[in-house]
């Protein structure tokens, strides 16, 4: 079966937060701000209005009028964090992935002006804000998710300070530095310096503080250093399970990290066997089954899921050389891929083809269903639009909206969980259980 998805870019979808204050003002300041506010939402509507694929849904919703009648609060808006939580809320009619504004305030502003490249940003104003080095932005490692007025750890990179320090998924974050929790504020102008992170792991239990160093992150390859670094074997009655954790799919580095991945496994994705010649005592013992998570942070490119699906499961035959046979590292009908409302764009890509090809089980629960090629416009203040350009078919099914969903599911806790993942556990008991039966 032929494994071309297609050639469309595929943006980044991204969880869109609340953007946080920032000035952007000249005196008088309330008659200023409120004319940059609405000449900000000039352009957001005219730029959705000449970009935005869906014209039969901007027509439905009657798209001039939502604006008209969002104009005056938007106009109003005390600060730009109020202003873009106004601006998202008028987007969310629209109903569609991979649309949202964005300010210096979210750590998706970097994601999407690393994926994009700057995204047409002037240089003028992208070298004030990065002093003429790559889109970076102060953190520790981790992403977080607000719950009933609470900050929830609900990511960590792998081989991030935040890890290495002992944060947890399913943390609550208390405070940082005893002021609250924000994923950019709480570290910004910072890098070097340790922050004290207050956290609770029992609903009303006692806290205790973490101390965690703050760095400097470059989106794209945090991403790929975390894939690399999440790359672990899982021992289990007697069985060896491998573990990669995929990240991103932007471009041939992503691809790269997981080839790197798969290779600290021992894991041969050229599909032949070893050329170490003779050497097996230096080679790591070959693997029982594989588990490929892709509940990572951000979509990409559509060839990626093509390359990957390439990685796991190598087209051709496996050839050895019978006067001098060798043990196979390769992981062909092996495999397992964790999905959840985290993989979404180039993710649901790879794990429809997988489902398609019955390569394996996907475990976990539905994935986002945004699936839609995007692009990210400057607007004023150096904020950002993110915009769905086009709509994808894939293989004649629509994701946009239904995703894709799992052939086992499995909830993953989240508060005060302690960094407990029921879905990597059954995936470990599935591929487990296969490797006993094959060799009975």
């Amino acid at each position: 079966m032929a494994r071309v998805l297609g050639g469309a870019i595929l943006a980044v979808l991204i969880a869109l937060s609340p953007a946080a204050a920032q000035d952007v003002v000249q005196v008088p300041a309330e008659a200023a701000e409120r004319q940059d506010f609405g000449r900000l939402l000039n352009d957001v509507s005219e730029t959705i209005g000449k970009n935005f694929w869906d014209k039969q849904r901007l027509e439905a919703v009657n798209w001039p009028k939502l604006v008209a009648e969002a104009r005056q609060q938007i106009v109003d808006a005390p600060d730009l964090q109020t202003a873009a939580q106004r601006i998202n809320a008028l987007l969310g009619k629209l109903n569609m992935s991979h649309t949202g504004f964005l300010t210096p305030d979210d750590v998706d502003y970097y994601v999407l002006l690393s994926v994009f490249g700057g995204a047409g940003m002037p240089p003028r104003e992208f070298d004030d804000r990065f002093w003429g080095a790559n889109v970076t932005y102060a953190g520790i490692g981790h992403f977080a998710v607000r719950m009933e007025g609470r900050d929830f750890v609900d990511l960590l990179l792998e081989g991030s300070p935040a890890a290495r320090a002992g944060l947890k998924v399913g943390d609550e974050i208390v405070s940082v530095d005893d002021a609250p929790h924000h994923q950019i504020r709480s570290f910004r102008g910072k890098v070097g310096h340790e922050v004290r992170v207050t956290i609770r792991r029992a609903r009303d239990g006692p806290s205790e503080i973490i101390p965690i160093k703050v760095m400097a992150i470059a989106p794209l390859h945090a991403f790929r250093e975390a894939t690399r670094a999440s790359a672990r074997t899982i021992e289990r009655d007697g069985r060896r399970i491998g573990y990669v954790h995929v990240w991103d799919s932007v471009g041939d580095e992503s691809g790269n990290a997981l080839q790197s991945a798969l290779a600290r496994l021992g894991v041969n994705v050229s599909g032949e066997r070893s050329r170490r010649g003779n050497r097996d005592k230096d080679e790591p013992q070959p693997l029982d089954g594989l588990i490929i998570d892709m509940r990572g942070k951000i979509g990409g490119t559509a060839t990626t899921a093509t390359r990957y699906l390439d990685i796991i499961d190598p087209r051709g035959p496996l050839i050895e050389s019978r006067s001098r046979p060798r043990r196979s590292t390769a992981v062909r009908g092996r495999t397992a891929v964790l999905i959840d409302y985290h993989t979404r764009s180039t993710g649901e890509l790879f794990v429809h083809a997988y489902k398609r090809e019955r390569q394996g089980p996907l475990i976990g629960t539905r994935t986002a269903g945004a699936v839609s090629a995007a692009r990210a416009f400057v607007m004023p203040g150096g904020n950002l639009l993110y915009v769905a350009v086009s709509g994808l078919d894939v293989d004649g099914d629509v994701l946009e909206g239904p995703g894709v969903a799992p052939d086992i599911e499995v909830q993953r806790p989240l508060p005060y969980s302690q960094g407990a993942d029921p879905v990597l556990e059954r995936a470990v008991e599935v591929l487990a259980g296969k490797a006993s039966k094959a060799k009975q």
